[in-house]
C-alpha cells in the first residue's frame, strides 16, 4: 500500500467495479482529526499528560486508508440492499420485449465484443438464476401483471444425442417437447396461466410477454470467480408448495428456435430453380383424400362395417410439415393413422388375440347435449421377443437421384443399422436396390458384416424403377421362402416412380397374389417434396402390411427398435369391425376415420374380403360421434360391436362381439378416462386441419387448451406433450393464414 499514490488506487477501484468515493471524504476526514495529535512524537497527549507512542505514519497514507475503509463499507452496504431485493421479479420486470438471439450473444461474448455494461447484465442474470434454482422447492414466485414465467427442464433420455452431437454427420434433434414450447408461441389459454415445474437441474428459462408474444431465452450460468462478492446462502428450508404435474420440456435445439419465424423446409425445388411453382412449400408431393364419413340415421343403416388399420404415416407426415413452419395440406389427413398413433393405455388381453374396451361421453364439439362420443379399443396380443418367429426381409431401397435429397438415404441407412443390432441369429437379411434398373445386391444372410458393408455400398444413382425393385424382391422372397416364419418386403422409399410401370395399379396385381401366400409388406417413407404418399399407402394396405413415414431416427427408432416385432408379426390378418347400433336408443351416428377402410356391411362375414392386419401389441381405436334420443340409462344397450378376423395362432377365422350399455357413459366429458379425452381431441384436430363439414365453428385454440389439461394425466409420455406442442403450432399457423387473407 506504500508504493500506491492516488492515481494508482483510483485505478484499482475503477478496475473492481468499487463505488466511487464522495469528492470530500478527505477533507472530511482531516475535520476528524484530534487537533492535540503530536505529530512530531507520533503519540496523542492524554487528560494525565502522560504520552501514549505510535509509530510514526505519514498524513497522508492515513487518509487514503481511511478512504479504502469507506468505500469497502459503501460496497457492503449495496450488496446488502440488493440482497433484499428479489432479483428474479425485477430482471423480468425490465426484461426487453425484442427476441434474443443466444447464437448472437455467444458470439459477441467468445468475440470479447461485450462491453462493462453488458457484462453487469450478464452477471445479474446469472445471479437470477441462481436465486431461481434455489426457490424452486419452495413457492414460484408470481410473475409480474401481463406476463408469464415458464421453467424449463431439459429431458433426460439416454435415445436423444445431446445438443450438437452428430450422428452420422447429422445433428439429431429428438422428436420430444414441451408445453414450455407453447407458451413461447404466445398462448394464453382462455387467459389462464399454464404453469410447470422446474427442476434443479433447469439449465435454460423462456419468459414470455404476452402482449406481444416475444419469447426471450436465457442461459442460467454457473456462478464464477469475477463476481465481487460471493454468492448469498440459500434461504431456511420451508414447507414445499403443491407440485404441478411435470410436462416434458423441449430440447435446446428446440428451444433456440422458438424466437425465430418459421422455417422453410430444408429441400431443394423439386422441379428446378430456386423456389416452389405458386408459392408452395413442397413440389411433387401427391396424396389422395378419401374424403369424409357422414352422419348415418340409424332408421337408414345401423350397421357401420371396416377394417381395422394400424398405419401412422399420416400422423408423422403432419408432424414433419408443421415443424417446417406449415400447415398439412387437407388431402393429407387420415384421421384413423392421427388415433393410432397413440398408447392411450389399454391394457392387452390376457389371454386370447384381442381385448375390446369401450367407453362413451358428451360430446364437447357436438352441436347440443344429446351428441355423445363413442370410442372402441382392440387391443392386441403382445409377444415377447424371444418368442418371435424367426424372419426373413427382404429390404428394397430406393437409391434413385431423388433419394440424394435432404439426406434421405442416409437416414435409410441409419434406420437399418439400428434394425441390425435387433435381429437374432436365426433371421436372414436380403437387399435389393433400385435406381434406374433394380438389381439383388445381397443374396439371405445372417452374416452380420455383410450386411453391414451391403448397407454402408449403399449410394444414390438413377431415375426410380420401384416396379423393377419390387419385382426382384418378391422373386427373392417366393425362392427363398420359410415356412413357420415371417417373410416380409420391406420398402424404403420416398414413393416416387418415373420408370417402368409408375401407376399403384400395375405393381399391386404382384403384391396382391403374393400377400395371400404369406409375403406381406411393410413400406416406410422418407423425405418430403418429391414424395408420394398415395403409393406408400396403397402398396402396404395390399400388402397386408403396415405403412410408416419416418422424419427423425427417433422415429425410426420406433419402428424397427422398439415396436419391431409388432413391426414384423402378424397375429391377426383379415381383421374386420361391424358395429350395430340400437335405433330405438341412436338416432345418428358417424365414425371419424376409416374412410378408405370402408367394407360392405354384407360382406363383413365374407372371409375373401381385404381387410385389416395386426401385429403384435398393436393397438387400433376407433371413434363414433353418436347422436341419442335422451340420457342414457345404465342398462340400456347402446351398440353392439362384432370383430372378425384370421387368427395366426388358431389358423381360423375368429369371431367375438362387446356390448355397450349406459353403464359404460359418463356424464360429462370432463369425467370421461383420459384415454377418451385424448382421443377426441386428437379426432378434432385431425377435422380441423382437414377442414370437414363437420369441424365448422371449432378452433384450434380450444384444442390446444385442453389438451394442455389432458397432458398432464399422461405424464412422461412423450408423444402426448409433442401432441401439444404441435397443435399450439398449428393454431398460430392458422392465425397467420387467416391474417394473410384479410
Amino acid at each position: 500500500m506504500n508504493h500506491l499514490n492516488e492515481r494508482q488506487l483510483k485505478e484499482l477501484l475503477t478496475m473492481n467495479n468499487f463505488a466511487e468515493a464522495p469528492a470530500d471524504l478527505a477533507e472530511r476526514i482531516k475535520a476528524e482529526i484530534p487537533e492535540n495529535l503530536d505529530a512530531t512524537t507520533g503519540g496523542a497527549a492524554t487528560d494525565a499528560g502522560n504520552v501514549i507512542r505510535f509509530p510514526r505514519i505519514p498524513f497522508r497514507m492515513l487518509a487514503l486508508a481511511a478512504t479504502l475503509m469507506a468505500v469497502v463499507g459503501a460496497s457492503w452496504l449495496t450488496y446488502r440492499l440488493a440482497k433484499e431485493t428479489d432479483p428474479v421479479s425485477s430482471l423480468v420486470e425490465h426484461r426487453p420485449t425484442e427476441p434474443v438471439s443466444r447464437d448472437d450473444s455467444d458470439d459477441r461474448a467468445s468475440a470479447g465484443e461485450s462491453g462493462p455494461q453488458e457484462q453487469q447484465t450478464m452477471q445479474s442474470q446469472t445471479r437470477s438464476s441462481e436465486a431461481r434454482s434455489r426457490k424452486d422447492d419452495v413457492a414460484a414466485p408470481a410473475a409480474p401483471s401481463g406476463q408469464v414465467q415458464v421453467e424449463e427442464v431439459q429431458l433426460e433420455d439416454a435415445r436423444t444425442p445431446a445438443e450438437g452431437q452428430f450422428v452420422g454427420g447429422e445433428v439429431e434433434e429428438s422428436t420430444s417437447t414441451i408445453a414450455s414450447e407453447l407458451s413461447a408461441l404466445g398462448y394464453l389459454a382462455e387467459g389462464r396461466v399454464q404453469e410447470y415445474e422446474a427442476a434443479p437441474e433447469a439449465e435454460q428459462e423462456v419468459s414470455i410477454n404476452v402482449r406481444s408474444g416475444v419469447p426471450r431465452i436465457e442461459s442460467a450460468a454457473a456462478p464464477t470467480s469475477a463476481l465481487p462478492y460471493p454468492p448469498p446462502p440459500p434461504p431456511p428450508p420451508a414447507s414445499p408448495a403443491p407440485r404441478a404435474k411435470r410436462i416434458p420440456p423441449p430440447t435446446q435445439l428446440l428451444q433456440r428456435r422458438l424466437a425465430e419465424p418459421p422455417r422453410p423446409p430444408s429441400v431443394a425445388p423439386s422441379t428446378g430453380g430456386t423456389a416452389e411453382p405458386n408459392d408452395a412449400p413442397y413440389g411433387d408431393v401427391f396424396f389422395d383424400s378419401a374424403g369424409v364419413n357422414p352422419f348415418v340415421d340409424t332408421e337408414d343403416d345401423a350397421l357401420s362395417t371396416f377394417g381395422l388399420d394400424v398405419d401412422t404415416g399420416s400422423y408423422t407426415i403432419a408432424r414433419r410439415i408443421l415443424r417446417d413452419g406449415y400447415l398439412p395440406p387437407p388431402e393429407s389427413v387420415r384421421v384413423e393413422e392421427y388415433l393410432n398413433f397413440f398408447d392411450y393405455g389399454d391394457e392387452a388381453p390376457a389371454k386370447g388375440d384381442f381385448a375390446i374396451h369401450a367407453e362413451g361421453a358428451p360430446s364437447i364439439f357436438g352441436q347440443n347435449d344429446r351428441y355423445y362420443l363413442l370410442r372402441f379399443n382392440v387391443h392386441g396380443r403382445e409377444i415377447d421377443v424371444a418368442d418371435r418367429q424367426p424372419a426373413h426381409l427382404i429390404f428394397v431401397v430406393d437409391v434413385s437421384g431423388s433419394m440424394d435429397q435432404e439426406n434421405r438415404l442416409g437416414l435409410v441407412k441409419k434406420a437399418l443399422a439400428l434394425l441390425l443390432a435387433q435381429l437374432r441369429d436365426d433371421d436372414r437379411i436380403s437387399l435389393v436396390v433400385y435406381g434406374s434398373q433394380g438389381r439383388v445386391l445381397l443374396q439371405p444372410t445372417s452374416d452380420r458384416d455383410a450386411i453391414r458393408r451391403a448397407i454402408d455400398a449403399l449410394r444414390p444413382e438413377g431415375a426410380t424403377n420401384a416396379e423393377e425393385g419390387l419385382r426382384l424382391a418378391y422373386d427373392l422372397a417366393a425362392r427363398h421362402f420359410r415356412r413357420g416364419a415371417i417373410n416380409r418386403v420391406i420398402l424404403c422409399s420416398d414413393g416416387v416412380a418415373n420408370v417402368g410401370n409408375t401407376s399403384a395399379d400395375s405393381i399391386l396385381a404382384r403384391i396382391r397374389s403374393d400377400a395371400e401366400r404369406g409375403i406381406e409388406l411393410t413400406t416406410v417413407g422418407f423425405g418430403m417434396g418429391n414424395y408420394n404418399d398415395t403409393l406408400m399407402e396403397r402398396l402396404a394396405d395390399t400388402g397386408n402390411g403396415r405403412y410408416a413415414y419416418v422424419d427423425s431416427l427417433d422415429e425410426a427408432r420406433r419402428i424397427f427398435v422398439e415396436d419391431l416385432t409388432g413391426t414384423l408379426q402378424t397375429i391377426a390378418a383379415e381383421a374386420r369391425v361391424q358395429v350395430e347400433f340400437n335405433p330405438e336408443v341412436v338416432s345418428r351416428y358417424r365414425l371419424l376415420g376409416y374412410e378408405n377402410r370402408d367394407v360392405a356391411d354384407e360382406r363383413f362375414r365374407d372371409d375373401t374380403v381385404d381387410a385389416g392386419e395386426i401385429g403384435a401389441g398393436h393397438s387400433v381405436t376407433a371413434l363414433y360421434e353418436i347422436k341419442l334420443e335422451g340420457k342414457p340409462r345404465r342398462r340400456e344397450e347402446i351398440a353392439t360391436l362384432h370383430l372378425r378376423w384370421a387368427s395366426a395362432a388358431a389358423a381360423e377365422m375368429v369371431e367375438t362381439s362387446h356390448t355397450v350399455t349406459g353403464k359404460d357413459f359418463t356424464s360429462t366429458w370432463d369425467r370421461a378416462s383420459p384415454a377418451l379425452r385424448l382421443t377426441s381431441l386428437v379426432a378434432e384436430f385431425a377435422e380441423l386441419l382437414k377442414k370437414t363439414y363437420w369441424s365448422k365453428g371449432g378452433e384450434l385454440d380450444g384444442v390446444f387448451f385442453r389438451a394442455q389439461q389432458v397432458s398432464a394425466e399422461f405424464a412422461g409420455d412423450r408423444d402426448v406433450a409433442e401432441f401439444v406442442s404441435l397443435v399450439g403450432r398449428a393454431a398460430e399457423y392458422r392465425r397467420l393464414e387467416r391474417g394473410s387473407r384479410d
